[in-house]
């Protein structure tokens, strides 16, 4: 025993944490194909590794893994395990610390060390904040405006919690410039990992300077784990669109937000283990990009494009024609996508070319949910399907009138969360107009979300009233 991820926080803090997230991390520090997670004992989860690669950061998780550390702080050799605690934004230990934007390796309890008092166990705990926004000084120039994204985040206190656990931490002090022994060790070992994941990306490292550990809320973390690896970059254009539609488009509402929470669930119920799958597979994500996540992606373009709008159907059919100048682009991405609406979304197996284990995870783990199949695999097949008219040669008004038929049967599907029942009557016309807005354009797609609406909450005074009311005097639901 050596390395697990908390699961279950009693004890320690409060139960705002993201056991998958810090899985995802490990396995992009690891970018190697024998990371696994065991199942929860203990209310918490092992990390095993097999390595297959020869890297710094390889060589440290295999030793945080695979290594039985027995320190003896004083009283004599005593087993040290490292747990990690990845904390949501809302994580506090029992004592009401908080480590929002922030990250930390703490000695054992009975230690001595820095950091131990804070420490109610004999672990050496490793906390970080998966959803930090900050920023460190850039090598070269000391400005404090280099994003740390959660793998460095997680792989710097890990660099820590390897001194602790082998009774070698270095000198600490309160100032960050000059950065301590200790935080200058730490940073050093943190740019290794800058380096290994700017050389797979093909890009020049942006390292941190270990002489300043200062830092400053003010850079964007990471968003959606898959499209992450397939564009090998947590800064791609890919993944700046994403944040931007979760930031902007999908929290901006109650509803919204809600949706975004139990999407965020389901999703991070299988997308960990996709990554490692795609990690063994090198020929996956140039495939899961091009047949999958552009597809998604420009589909949403062309939604919010048309939020807020009234397109007539030439109007929506021009708009999905500007976002596709290049026919033979087009034409390329078609035959991508052929193939992920044919096999991996339809669960054909003869021909198909992608691994069994992921087409198991996917059908087993992921397509299950009502929250998948709306948000990631409807859009997906709509975009097929009006792709496909636009390179047969059909003309705007027909693209558009297609892609609207099309959405009218979708878009009131959206999973309802219970969070309408809690709205009062003012909130839920506010909830109705942004859904509207955004989803909801003609008359036939919105009696059928109200109808849904009142079918499942009946008993909800607030949305009987509201949805009862725009019938008999706005005529909405017709």
């Amino acid at each position: 025993m050596a390395l697990f991820i908390l699961e279950d926080a009693a004890g320690i803090g409060n139960d705002q944490i993201d056991t998958f997230q810090a899985f995802i991390d490990c396995v992009i520090i690891a970018n190697d194909d024998g990371v696994g997670l065991n199942d929860p004992a203990g209310g918490r989860q092992q990390v095993t590794y097999a390595r297959t690669e020869n890297g710094p950061p390889q060589l440290r998780l295999d030793a945080l893994v695979n290594t039985t550390f027995t320190p003896d702080y004083g009283s004599g050799p005593q087993q040290v395990d490292t747990v990690v605690i990845p904390g949501l934004a809302g994580f506090t230990l029992d004592d009401g610390t908080d480590f929002r934007h922030n990250g930390t390796a703490l000695a054992p309890n009975s230690s001595g060390l820095a950091g131990a008092s804070l420490n109610t166990t004999e672990f050496c705990l490793v906390i970080y904040d998966t959803q930090q926004n900050i920023c460190v000084a850039r090598q070269g120039s000391g400005d404090i405006d280099l994003p740390i994204s959660n793998p460095v985040v997680l792989y710097h206190e890990f660099s820590h919690a390897f001194r602790i656990v082998n009774n070698g931490l270095l000198a600490l002090t309160g100032e960050c410039d000059p950065s301590s022994p200790e935080e200058n060790a730490a940073i050093t070992d943190e740019n290794d990992l800058r380096t290994q994941i700017a050389n797979r990306q093909g890009e020049t490292p942006a390292l941190r300077d270990p002489g300043i550990h200062c830092g400053a809320v003010g850079c964007d973390g990471g968003c959606c784990i898959i499209a992450t690896v397939a564009s090998k970059s947590l800064n791609s254009k890919q993944i700046q669109f994403l944040r931007s539609v979760r930031d902007h488009f999908v929290r901006s509402t109650e509803v919204g937000y809600a949706f975004f929470q139990k999407f965020f669930y389901d999703y991070y119920s299988f997308s960990p283990q996709v990554c490692t799958i795609m990690v063994g597979n090198p020929e996956i994500p140039g495939h899961l990009l091009e047949g999958y996540i552009n597809p998604l992606l420009d589909f949403w373009k062309v939604m919010i494009e048309r939020s807020g709008n009234n397109f007539s159907d030439a109007e929506l059919g021009a708009a999905f024609v500007r976002h596709h100048p290049d026919r033979a682009a087009a034409q390329s991405r078609l035959e991508a996508l052929q193939s992920t609406v044919a096999y991996w979304m339809q669960e054909e197996t003869e021909g198909n070319s992608a691994p069994a284990e992921l087409l198991t995870l996917l059908r087993e783990r992921a397509w299950p949910s009502e929250y998948m199949q709306w948000a990631l695999v409807a859009p997906v097949r709509i975009y097929h399907d009006v792709l496909t008219r636009y390179l047969a040669g059909a003309d705007e008004a027909a693209i558009g009138r297609a892609f609207n038929n099309e959405l009218d049967t979708w878009a009131p599907e959206i999973p309802i969360s219970d969070v309408w029942a809690a709205l009062s009557a003012e909130e839920v016309v506010k909830e109705l107009e942004f859904c509207e807005n955004v989803l909801l354009q003609s008359p036939a797609s919105k009696k059928r979300f109200h109808q849904r609406l009142l079918d499942r909450f009946a008993d909800i005074t607030s949305v009987d009233v509201v949805l009862n009311g725009l019938t008999a005097n706005a005529g909405v639901v017709q």
